[in-house]
C-alpha cells in the first residue's frame, strides 16, 4: 500500500492497540495522502473499518529504561550533550514508575537525530520512540477521570492503595495550586493526603470510602471551573507571561477576591476561574489593568536604543515592556495600571540624557585631508563621539554626533589640532596649469611632494573642465584669408602706373608743349624767375615719395604720415632758385650767352614751373576726390551695416558677448592656479614651492607651427585659436608666420594637430622674404588707380603666379572674388565690379628690398635714434597711458601727462631681442618679460635714450637690493620726487620699459650680480632680484641689454598740488 520496503518505515502501536503510528523516511504529498486514505477506507481489517490521519512531526521522544528509574536532571544533561545528537531541551517529564520519561526539544529536527542513534546512560540501554498522546505507556490511566490504580501507586506510598486523578488542563491545575480550593479539600478530609504531581492528583491514606468521597469532591471542583477567552495582541500576551507581571496580576485579582489564573491560547488569553461569573470578572479586571502609552522620539535618540544603557533601563522598568514603533517616530510602552507614571518618568529621563547632540567643525578641504592623513590615531582616540567627515561642495569638515558634553570636548580638541596647521598660499602661472594639476600626472607630482614634506597641497581653488566633449569641427570648404583692402596712406602712390589697356600715359609731355606755346606769347622776363624755381623741384618729387614710403614701414615707428612732398618742393628748391636769380642780376655783363638760347632756357624753366603748379593743383583736386570717395565708401558701409543689423537678434549679440567674456575668463582661470600648502608649523616647507616650480617646468614644452597663412588670419579663425587655447589648456602666441604653442606635455601636441587642421583649410602665402612684391591696383571711376595693401597685393600675386582663375578673399571682413582671366574685382556684398591691374616689381639690383609691414622681421641698424611723439588719438597712446594711470594709485588725479614719446633705437632693440631669446631658452618658459616703470631726471633720460639703462648710472637713488638698475611694478613709485625729480620747467620723466626679469630671488645691499641658484646643477645665476619674492614691487637687473626703454612719459604734477 505504501510501495516501500519494511526497512524504510517504522510502526509504533498504541498501548490500547487501536492506533498505529507509521513513521516514513520522506513525507507524503497531498495526492499520495488522499490516495492512501481512499485505499484504507476501502479495505477493512478483521471486518473493522480503518481511517488515516496525518499528524505533525512531534517535538518529543519517549524514553524507556531497562533498569532502574530515570533522573530528570540526568536526562536533561544527556540529551543536551552533543554525544546524544540532541539539542536544547524544553521540558523533561518523568512518567509514573520512573522508568519512562518524555523529553521535549526546542528544535523538532533534534527528534529525528536522537531517534537515529543508540543511547546508553549509566550502563543502561535506553529505548527511544516518537511521543504522541495516544502512545502514552499503560502505566498511567489514558483518559481524564478518577480511575483508581493499585499496585505500583500503593508501593510508592508504602501504605494503602492510592487513587490517581488525571487533570489534563494546565490552567485548571494552576488554579488548584494557586487558589484556596485545594487547601479547603484537604481541610475537609484531614485523614487523607491530597497532592498534585504534574498532570495527576494523588489521593492516599484513610479508608477507600473517604478516598472516594474526596475524589468526587475534587472532580466536582475541576468540572465547575470556567474559562473565558480575551483576544489580545501577541506583544500583550508575551507581556502577561512574565513572572513579575503574573505576580502583580495575581495580587490585583486577589485584592478583588477573584480566584482565577490565565494562560495564552493561540491569539487570545484564556482566563480560568472557579465559576463562569468569576471568569468574566477576572477577564474584565485583566483588560482594565493593562495601560499602554507612547513617547515621541527623534533621529537623535535612535542610537541610544541599541546601547547597553537601554537594555539596563528596560530591565529596571517595573512590569513594563517598551519597543520602537514600526515608523520609528515613537516608543510603544505597555505596563499595568498604577505603574504608568513611574515608568514614563524613567523613559523620559533616559531619552533626555541620551539624546544626541550634533555640532559641525568646518575647515578647508586641505585641512580635513591633513587631519585624516597625519592625525589619524588622534581622531580614532576620540571616544563617545561619532566623527563623520563631510567632503561636499557646500561644506567640508567633521560632523560630531554624541552626548552634548562629549561633542563640545571633541570640537575643542579638533579646533586645537587645526591651530597646529599652517597655511601657505602659492600662485602658479603657466599655460594650462589648472588642467595639469587636476590631471593624473599633476596629481602624481603633488602626491610625491606631499609624501616628502609631510604636508597636503590643497586644490580647492583650482578648477578646469573641457568645454567640448569632442574635437572642434571645421568646415569642409577652404576658409578664405582676410586682410586689408587699401594701404594706410593713399597719397604715397608711384608716379607712373599702367592703365588697364596697357597704354602709357604721355599727358605730361603733351602738357609741357602746350605750356611752352602759351608762354611764347608772353614776355620772357615775367617768367624767368618762375622757370628757375621749377627745375630743381621737379626732380625731387619722386625721391621725396620714396623716402616717405621707406619711413612708413620702419620697425619702430607707428606709420605716421611724413611731410608732404609739396612742402619739400617749396622749401629746398626755393632758396636755390633765389641764389641763381641773384647771380643772374649781378653778373649780367659777364654772362655772354646768346639771347636766343637764354630765351629758350627761360621758356623751358617757366614751362616746368607752371607744369609743377598744375600738377600740384591736380594733386589737390585728386586728394579732394579721394576724400569724397572715401566718405561715400564709409557712408555706404555704414548703411550696409545698418541694413544687416536688424537681421541679427539682440539676443544673439548678447549671447555672443557672454560667450566671449566666458572664454576670456576660462583662459585666465586655466592659466593660473592658487594652491594652499597645509603643514605643521614646525615643518620646514620653504623649498617646496621652488621644487614644485622646477617639476612643472620639466613637464612643459613648446610646439611651433610655421605657415604663411598665419600672417592674415580671418576673424573667425582667430576665434578658433582662442577656442583651441580653451579646449587644450594651452597658450598660442603668433609671431609673423610662426605660431608657438606653450603648455604641458601632450596638450601642445594635440593643439598643434588641430591648428594644422585649420591651416590646411587656408590659402597659403608663399612670397619669399626679401623678394620685391608686385603692385596691384584697382581702377575706380573716373579712372582713379587705388593700390591694394601689401597683404592683399601679396595674396593676389601668389594666386596669380599659381595661375589660378579666381580667388575668394575677405577684404576688411567683406567677401570679394578676384577674376584673373578678366582681371576684375567683384564685391559680393555691394554687387559691383572694378577692373584691376598688376605692375611688375623693379629689378633687385636697382632698388632696395621692400621693407615688410610685419613687426620684428627686419631691423634697419643704420636708422637714426629718435623719439617719436605718439598721437593722442592713437591706440598705442591710449594703451600706454592706461597702463601708466592704472598703477598710480593715490596719484591718479595728481599727475598730468604732457606727452608720450616712443624711442626708436634699432641697435638697442636688437640687443634686447637677442638677450630675450637667450633668456627664454635658459629659463624654459616665456614668462621672462615684464612691462615696468623707471623714473629719472631730465639729463639722465637723454643718456638712457642714447645708451640704454647703463649700470654706471646705478646707485644714484637706491642700492638697497643691489648695485643695479631699479624698476618699479607700479608707476606710483616712479613718480615720487626721489626717483623722478622735477626739471626747471616742472616736468617729470618716467620710462615705460620692457624688462627681462626671468627667474628672480630676493636681493641684498652689497651684491653686484644676481646670486647663484641653489638647486641648479651647473653654476647658474638668477636673472634679477626683487624686494619680495612672493609679491615683488621692485626689480633690479644687472645687465645693460636686459631692458629696453620703449616709451618716455613726460608728466607734471597737477596745478592744485604744485608748490607755490
Amino acid at each position: 500500500m505504501l510501495n516501500c520496503e519494511s526497512r524504510q518505515y517504522t510502526i509504533h502501536r498504541s498501548p490500547a492497540g487501536d492506533q498505529v503510528l507509521v513513521q516514513l523516511p520522506e513525507p507524503l504529498g497531498d495526492s499520495e495522502l488522499l490516495g492512501m486514505e481512499e485505499h484504507v477506507r476501502r479495505r477493512p481489517l478483521d471486518g473493522m473499518p480503518l481511517s488515516v490521519e496525518w499528524v505533525q512531526q512531534t517535538d518529543s521522544v519517549l524514553v524507556r529504561s531497562r533498569g532502574a528509574g530515570l533522573s530528570r536532571d540526568l536526562l536533561e544533561l544527556y540529551f543536551e550533550n552533543k554525544r546524544s545528537g540532541g539539542g536544547s531541551v524544553q521540558a523533561v517529564r518523568v512518567l509514573a514508575g520512573g522508568r519512562a520519561a518524555v523529553i521535549s526539544f526546542q528544535d523538532r529536527a533534534a527528534v529525528q537525530r536522537v531517534l537515529e542513534k543508540p543511547h546508553r546512560l549509566q550502563e543502561r540501554d535506553l529505548d527511544l520512540s516518537p511521543y504522541y498522546d495516544f502512545l502514552e505507556p499503560p502505566d498511567c490511566p489514558p483518559e481524564e477521570g478518577a480511575e483508581a490504580h493499585s499496585g505500583e501507586a500503593a508501593a510508592l506510598d508504602g501504605g494503602p492503595q492510592a487513587i490517581c486523578v488525571r487533570i489534563e488542563d494546565a490552567a485548571k491545575r494552576q488554579l488548584l495550586e494557586s487558589s484556596r480550593a485545594l487547601p479547603e479539600l484537604q481541610a475537609a478530609f484531614p485523614e487523607l493526603t491530597l497532592r498534585l504531581e504534574e498532570n495527576w492528583a494523588w489521593i492516599s491514606g484513610g479508608d477507600a470510602a473517604r478516598r472516594q468521597q474526596l475524589q468526587e469532591r475534587l472532580l466536582d471542583t475541576v468540572q465547575g471551573m470556567a474559562q473565558e477567552l480575551l483576544p489580545l495582541p501577541a506583544q500583550t500576551l508575551s507581556f502577561l507571561q512574565r513572572s513579575d507581571v503574573r505576580e502583580e496580576v495575581q495580587q490585583l485579582l486577589a485584592s478583588q477576591d477573584l480566584l482565577a489564573c490565565y494562560s495564552p491560547s493561540g491569539s487570545a488569553l484564556s482566563v480560568t476561574a472557579l465559576s463562569p461569573v468569576a471568569a468574566h470578572q477576572a477577564s474584565s479586571s485583566l483588560s482594565a489593568a493593562l495601560s499602554p502609552f507612547c513617547l515621541a522620539v527623534s533621529a537623535q535618540h535612535l542610537h541610544a536604543l541599541g546601547s547597553p544603557r537601554w537594555q539596563q533601563l528596560q530591565a529596571s522598568l517595573r512590569c513594563c515592556t517598551v519597543c520602537l514603533a514600526p515608523g520609528g517616530e515613537h516608543l510603544q510602552a505597555l505596563t499595568l495600571h498604577g505603574l504608568e507614571q513611574e515608568n514614563r518618568e524613567k523613559l523620559q529621563g533616559f531619552l533626555q540624557d541620551a539624546a544626541l547632540d550634533e555640532s559641525l567643525v568646518s575647515m578647508e578641504p586641505g585641512m580635513l585631508r591633513y587631519l585624516q592623513l597625519y592625525y589619524q590615531e588622534l581622531l580614532a582616540g576620540i571616544a563617545e563621539v561619532m566623527l563623520l567627515p563631510l567632503e561636499g561642495t557646500d561644506v567640508t569638515g567633521f560632523r560630531l554626533s554624541g552626548k552634548a558634553g562629549a561633542c563640545r570636548a571633541a570640537a575643542e580638541f579638533l579646533q586645537s589640532l587645526l591651530g597646529t596647521i599652517s597655511c601657505q598660499p602659492v600662485t602658479l602661472r603657466h599655460p594650462g596649469i589648472a588642467r595639469f594639476l587636476l590631471d593624473e600626472r599633476g596629481q602624481s607630482i603633488l602626491r610625491e611632494l606631499e609624501s616628502r614634506f609631510q604636508c597636503v597641497i590643497g586644490l580647492e581653488q583650482v578648477h578646469w573642465s573641457p568645454p567640448y566633449a569632442q574635437d572642434l569641427e571645421l568646415p569642409e570648404e577652404p576658409v578664405p584669408l582676410s586682410c586689408r583692402r587699401d594701404s594706410l596712406p593713399t597719397a604715397q602712390l608711384p608716379t607712373r602706373l599702367e592703365l588697364p589697356d596697357g597704354d602709357t600715359s604721355d599727358w605730361c609731355i603733351t602738357n609741357i608743349e602746350e605750356i611752352k606755346g602759351l608762354l611764347a606769347s608772353l614776355e620772357p622776363g615775367d617768367v624767368a624767375g618762375a622757370a628757375q624755381l621749377a627745375a630743381p623741384a621737379a626732380g625731387e618729387v619722386p625721391n621725396s615719395a620714396a623716402t616717405s614710403l621707406e619711413e612708413e614701414e620702419d620697425l619702430y615707428t607707428m606709420g605716421e604720415p611724413s611731410t608732404p612732398a609739396g612742402q619739400e618742393e617749396e622749401v629746398v628748391p626755393a632758396g636755390h632758385g633765389e641764389e641763381r636769380r641773384g647771380l643772374a642780376d649781378g653778373d649780367e655783363e659777364e654772362e655772354k650767352l646768346p639771347c636766343a638760347a637764354q630765351s629758350e632756357c627761360s621758356m623751358e624753366e617757366e614751362a616746368q614751373l607752371l607744369l609743377a603748379i598744375q600738377q600740384s593743383m591736380d594733386s589737390q583736386r585728386w586728394e579732394e576726390e579721394e576724400l569724397q570717395r572715401a566718405t561715400e565708401l564709409s557712408l555706404r558701409s555704414y548703411e550696409q551695416e545698418q541694413h544687416q543689423a536688424p537681421t541679427q537678434p539682440a539676443a544673439d549679440c548678447s549671447l555672443q558677448a557672454a560667450l566671449v567674456e566666458s572664454l576670456e575668463e576660462a583662459l585666465c582661470v586655466a592659466g593660473s592656479a592658487q594652491l594652499t600648502i597645509y603643514s605643521a608649523y614646525e615643518q620646514d616647507i620653504s623649498v617646496l614651492p621652488g621644487q614644485l616650480e622646477q617639476a612643472l617646468r620639466e613637464q612643459q614644452c613648446q610646439e611651433k607651427v610655421v605657415s604663411e597663412a598665419l600672417r592674415a588670419l580671418p576673424l573667425r579663425c582667430r576665434g578658433y585659436l582662442a577656442q583651441l587655447q580653451r579646449q587644450h589648456a594651452v597658450r598660442i602666441s603668433l609671431q609673423d608666420a610662426t605660431a608657438t604653442i606653450h603648455g604641458f606635455a601632450d596638450y601642445t601636441a594635440r593643439a598643434a594637430r588641430d591648428l594644422t587642421r585649420l591651416l590646411t583649410h587656408l590659402l597659403q602665402i608663399q612670397r619669399p622674404l626679401g623678394e620685391p612684391a608686385a603692385r596691384w591696383v584697382r581702377w575706380e571711376p573716373p579712372g582713379t588707380a587705388t593700390p591694394y595693401s601689401s597683404e592683399a597685393s601679396t595674396l593676389l600675386e601668389q594666386a596669380w603666379r599659381q595661375q589660378q582663375k579666381r580667388l575668394d578673399v575677405l577684404f576688411d571682413g567683406r567677401p570679394f572674388t578676384i577674376d584673373f582671366e578678366r582681371m576684375e574685382e567683384y564685391d559680393i556684398g555691394g554687387a559691383c565690379t572694378l577692373p584691376i591691374s598688376r605692375t611688375e616689381p623693379p629689378a633687385p639690383e636697382n632698388s632696395r628690398p621692400a621693407a615688410t609691414e610685419e613687426k620684428g622681421l627686419e631691423v634697419d641698424l643704420d636708422e637714426d635714434v629718435k623719439l617719436v611723439p605718439l598721437a593722442q588719438g592713437s591706440e598705442e597712446f591710449r594703451d600706454t597711458v592706461r597702463q601708466f594711470y592704472d598703477t598710480l594709485e593715490d596719484f591718479h588725479n595728481k599727475i598730468r601727462i604732457v606727452k608720450v614719446e616712443k624711442l626708436i633705437h634699432p641697435l638697442l632693440y636688437k640687443q634686447y631681442q637677442l638677450k630675450k631669446a637667450c633668456m627664454e631658452k635658459a629659463c624654459g618658459h616665456e614668462a621672462v618679460e615684464r612691462l615696468l616703470f623707471h623714473g629719472t631726471t631730465e639729463e639722465a633720460s637723454r643718456e638712457i635714450c642714447q645708451h640704454g639703462f647703463n649700470r654706471s648710472f646705478c646707485g644714484k637713488n637706491a642700492t638697497l637690493y643691489g648695485h643695479g638698475v631699479y624698476f618699479a611694478v607700479n608707476a606710483v613709485l616712479s613718480v615720487q620726487e626721489q626717483y623722478s625729480p622735477r626739471s626747471a620747467d616742472g616736468n617729470k620723466y618716467v620710462f615705460v620699459a620692457k624688462t627681462l626679469t626671468g627667474d628672480y630671488t630676493a636681493g641684498s645691499r652689497d651684491i653686484r650680480a644676481p646670486p647663484l641658484k641653489e638647486a641648479a646643477e651647473a653654476p647658474l645665476r638668477y636673472d634679477s632680484v626683487v624686494d619680495n619674492p612672493k609679491k615683488p614691487a621692485i626689480f633690479v637687473i644687472f645687465n645693460d641689454t636686459q631692458a629696453y626703454p620703449q616709451y618716455l612719459i613726460t608728466c607734471q604734477l597737477s596745478k592744485l598740488l604744485a608748490p607755490r
